[in-house]
């Protein structure tokens, strides 16, 4: 990434953003939440069978699905910038289990007892390289978890 791409980014509450498109966002999102209230405080404050208090409860709610959609205008608008790569490699895993407070070992002995729904989940998932973990004496052992985690370090 460039110098000039980098000036565009700001961190807010521990998010990376381009700033000019979190400002039309919250522009948007203003407009379109206060516009929707105000004509929903209309509608409803004019009917004569609504109590005030009511027609105004109304008028948030409206105002609230205002909210709902400029998140959605501002989601097709200003596209995700991120790319999310996933590789892993037994020393990752080794990394990560260590963060998370876990030996390898003891990970060993959960993805061993673990149930058969939990398992075909992580293998829709590829998790291959902690399915490779698994004891060769455990009923959820499969020889070929370790070749694929080989094939996926190639």
């Amino acid at each position: 990434m460039n110098k000039e791409n980098l000036d565009k980014y700001t961190e807010v509450w521990g998010d990376t953003v381009v700033l000019k498109e979190l400002i039309y966002s919250c522009i948007i999102g203003v407009v379109i939440s206060m516009l929707m209230f105000f004509i929903g405080r209309k509608i409803f404050t004019s009917m004569e069978n609504i109590e005030k208090s009511l027609a105004n409860g109304y008028a948030l709610l409206v105002g609230v699905f205002g909210c709902i959609i400029s998140g959605f205008i501002c989601a097709k608008l200003f596209k995700p910038k991120r790319k999310v790569e996933e590789s892993f490699e037994f020393e990752d895993i080794e990394h990560i289990l260590e963060v998370a407070g876990i030996s390898v070992e003891e990970e060993r002995k959960y993805l061993a007892n673990l149930d058969y729904e939990i398992i075909k989940e992580m293998e829709d998932l590829e998790l291959y390289a902690l399915l490779s973990l698994i004891p060769e004496d455990s009923k959820n052992y499969k020889p070929e978890y370790r070749e694929k985690m080989k094939g996926d370090e190639k």
